[in-house]
């Protein structure tokens, strides 16, 4: 029985010290369909990214969000006494339940939330490669 204890716990240390380790983390999202049914909204919690190191593309039915988040003040702090906000590389990648219409795909990002809206396609072609979406992301004022 100790050996399973043992076990488990080393097996849970060892998820732990992988999550500590800076850069290389999945931001929080959120996807919803409106009510209408035309567009899948993706919310994906990234504050403290700048719009210029966000990316996101689609492959078939796959958006994928990549981008960089830095500890702008890490050198002012002293020493740290608890450690919750991931900095550094980030990616995201979400199954799209319908083909969308690449071509209207829209991003902003207001508040530390990038907001992604892709228009469900009318006709259900996908494309055959990985396309990336091109928009612009941009900062809205409060």
């Amino acid at each position: 029985m100790s050996d399973e204890f043992f076990a488990e716990f080393d097996k849970m240390f060892a998820g732990l010290a992988r999550r500590s380790r800076p850069g290389g983390f999945e931001p929080n999202a959120d996807v919803f369909l409106t009510a209408d049914g035309s567009t899948i909204v993706v919310n994906v919690e990234v504050a403290g990214a700048e719009t210029t190191d966000l990316r996101v593309m689609v492959e078939e039915r796959r958006l994928y969000i990549l981008g960089r988040r830095f500890d702008r003040e890490r050198a002012a702090r002293g020493s740290v006494l608890m450690k919750e906000i991931e900095y550094g590389d980030f990616a995201k990648k979400l199954h799209l339940p319908v083909a969308i219409a690449y071509d209207d795909a829209t991003a902003s990002f207001r508040d530390g939330i990038l907001t992604i809206r892709l228009p469900v396609s009318e006709d259900a072609l996908l494309p055959t490669a990985r396309t990336e979406l091109r928009m612009i992301v941009r900062r809205t004022p409060a």
